[in-house]
């Protein structure tokens, strides 16, 4: 964690509210709808200073900073990287990040209360896509006034969402950065996906999705987050950090103790019903299928583009990201691809900032 003289203190989250509601691709709509989000630095006279930060599935809309001054508060999730002085820096820039449709961090979600029944949308609510999610960005800054942005950056997920705007939106933003993610996830990591949500469909309390009359966590969303985060580490980093160690005298592997706190953790912050709709649209997506091609896709894509992979990723191998970059050269778009080797696998964008932070510094410069 960092200390408080390395970050700032954020303003709180805000919310914007659709009275008319906002309609899905699937085709419902749910009204009114609420979009959280929060803002980092000043926007300048011109609005010409905006980028937009996109998260991944178990992040929210707090990217950095602190709300108060307290040692023992964790900063925003992307809090190495945007910051004053930082690789996206403060001082130049302004910065967006919403919460994405059917997260459960403040935007209307599964677990929202339906104003028409007084209870929780539960399974009702509708299956999210990442075009959901970029639609719902643009609404906010429609309602920010920004009609140019920067850039927009991400990772994961938030890298998708990078993607789909340079698919839907090619026109509104100066430049993209994206890390550990591709245009679709490849099979290995669609089937990992497909595990944890029928772990945590097969869960007997989940009752279909309407669970919310049980204060008790999901064990299967516990189970289903071991799984998941299997696909965020690297075999390196599992076996430096865990080997086949026992826990202290006990015949429990290190590992497993792991699994059993990360888990855990994560079932008493996060919703079943969010999880596995926002793991599903990651799923959904596949740009070169809904647009025949990935040429195709960012056909009307003409700014700069910076792509970052990273060697031990398991979800988003080195090779995806390098689909991407072959089907923006073909179309005569500039790309920087920066390869870059770690062994944390998946996360490396959300720990190794020494490694990412001089890219995205000149890249923005």
């Amino acid at each position: 964690m960092q200390s408080t003289q390395n970050t700032f203190i954020a303003a709180p989250p805000k919310q914007l509210v659709l009275p008319d509601g906002f309609r899905f691709l699937h085709g419902q709509t749910i009204a009114p709808f609420s979009i959280t989000y929060e803002t980092f630095g000043t926007l300048n006279a011109d609005r010409s200073n905006a980028i937009l930060v996109c998260h991944a599935l178990s992040a929210s809309a707090h990217a950095a900073g602190k709300y108060t001054d307290a040692d023992d508060e964790r900063p925003g999730w992307w809090d190495g990287l945007i910051g004053y002085g930082k690789g996206i820096d403060l001082d130049r820039f302004f910065v967006v990040c919403a919460n994405i449709v059917g997260s459960c961090f403040g935007t209307t979600a599964p677990s929202s209360i339906d104003p028409a029944t007084g209870t929780p949308y539960g399974s009702r609510y509708p299956w999210p896509t990442i075009e959901d999610m970029v639609h719902a960005q643009k609404a906010l800054l429609d309602h920010l006034g920004i009609t140019r942005l920067r850039a927009v950056a991400g990772g994961s997920l938030g890298g998708m969402q990078v993607l789909m705007w340079c698919a839907l939106y090619p026109e509104m933003m100066d430049a993209i950065i994206t890390m550990a993610t591709g245009a679709a996830v490849p099979v290995q990591g669609i089937a990992w996906h497909i595990i944890g949500r029928k772990i945590i469909e097969s869960d007997t309390h989940f009752g279909g999705g309407d669970y919310y009359d049980n204060p008790e966590p999901l064990r299967g969303l516990q189970v289903a987050r071991m799984v998941g985060h299997m696909t965020y580490l690297s075999a390196q980093a599992l076996q430096t950090k865990f080997a086949r160690r026992r826990r202290g005298n006990t015949r429990q592997f290190e590992i497993d103790s792991y699994f059993e706190y990360q888990g855990k953790k994560f079932a008493a912050l996060y919703d079943a019903n969010s999880y596995i709709r926002v793991q599903a649209a990651m799923d959904e997506m596949d740009l070169a299928e809904q647009y025949e091609t990935l040429e195709q896709a960012f056909a009307k894509w003409r700014g700069e583009s910076l792509l970052v992979s990273f060697d031990t990723d398991w979800l988003f191998p080195v090779s995806e990201v390098e689909s991407v970059e072959k089907a923006m050269r073909a179309n005569g778009t500039p790309v920087t691809h920066e390869r870059i080797s770690s062994p944390n696998g998946h996360d490396t964008f959300l720990i190794d900032y020494d490694l990412i932070t001089p890219s995205v510094r000149a890249f923005l410069r």
